[in-house]
């Protein structure tokens, strides 16, 4: 839908009210870590998950956008990573205004095939980065959120392997991820092929785990605003500044995780981006996907 100003909830106080750029901007500036996300959102601990083994299809249906699972990891946990993490930090890739460890399937050639081949060597450093614990640990919550599924990360035969995760870095000096969709992506690139082959990859879900947070900034925002219906000034631009100011003019909620807190949502379905980082220290995550096997048995994982 396109209209000059959207009509929104207030997420942080439950009313109505017009959202402008400028309120946005200055609602982001606000909002405190303890924010309420508001309607649509779940917060609950990663022991208390008993009542959301339906999550995963609620957020395919789009009767949930999203969920916020606390202590995954703990903090010491991810503090262990990160202090680890920069003993990779001559392998970073840098991309502008995010660096990242490993290689993503996003941007990959259409055969894969530096995608694949960097696969075993980022699997090592996931292991190696938390102590061979990630891969049990994001599985066993999308298990219990999916109905008690098998939690795979894809194969496509031998010697093409794919990853759980990547990790993402982003500088306190305005590191940002432009507004985007997964549907965007996966409906049409040609590195996708595969998984649309085993997976239901229309709405898919986008899941990270947040590792260190910014001093501020960082925030990811999700917009009143769903792939079906973005107009087509936004459809016809690409992710960059000029994209993320056509969508101000749509309401949005704020997501502020903790470390060791992991975020799990409708990124293929609804219109998303991670805000300026700013501060002295960098924002890091690392997740990737996750989507429903073609007949729905199980669920697969991955980046």
């Amino acid at each position: 839908m396109d209209r000059p100003a959207a009509r929104g909830r207030n997420v942080a106080l439950g009313t109505v009210f017009v959202v402008s750029r400028t309120s946005i901007r200055d609602r982001l500036r606000r909002r405190s870590e303890a924010a309420d996300p508001g309607e649509g959102w779940v917060v609950v601990d990663a022991e208390d998950l008993g009542g959301f083994a339906d999550a995963v299809d609620r957020i395919y249906a789009g009767s949930l956008d999203g969920m916020t699972i606390r202590g995954v990891f703990t903090s010491a946990e991810m503090q262990a990573a990160v202090d680890r993490l920069w003993g990779f930090r001559p392998e970073f890739v840098d991309h502008g205004t995010v660096a990242m460890l490993g290689t993503a399937i996003v941007g990959s050639d259409d055969d894969r095939a530096a995608y694949h081949l960097d696969a075993p060597s980022m699997n090592d450093k996931l292991t190696a980065l938390f102590q061979g614990t990630f891969s049990d640990r994001i599985e066993g919550v999308l298990s219990r959120l999916g109905g008690d599924r098998p939690v795979l990360v894809p194969d496509d035969g031998p010697s093409r392997p794919y990853v759980p995760a990547t990790v993402r870095v982003l500088p306190g000096d305005g590191g940002v991820i432009h507004a985007h969709t997964a549907n965007e992506f996966c409906d049409v690139w040609p590195a996708y092929a595969h998984l649309r082959d085993i997976a239901r990859m229309r709405d898919s879900l986008s899941y990270f785990v947040t590792a260190q947070a910014p001093e501020a900034g960082g925030e990811l925002l999700l917009y009143e605003l769903e792939w079906d219906d973005t107009p087509a000034d936004v459809r016809a631009s690409s992710m960059s500044p000029e994209r993320d100011e056509l969508l101000e003019r749509f309401a949005g909620r704020a997501i502020v995780p903790g470390p060791g807190d992991m975020v799990l949502f409708t990124g293929g379905r609804i219109w998303h981006r991670v805000v300026p980082v700013r501060g002295g220290r960098p924002r890091v995550t690392v997740g990737g996907f996750v989507a429903e096997s073609r007949d729905g048995a199980d669920l697969y994982y991955w980046s």
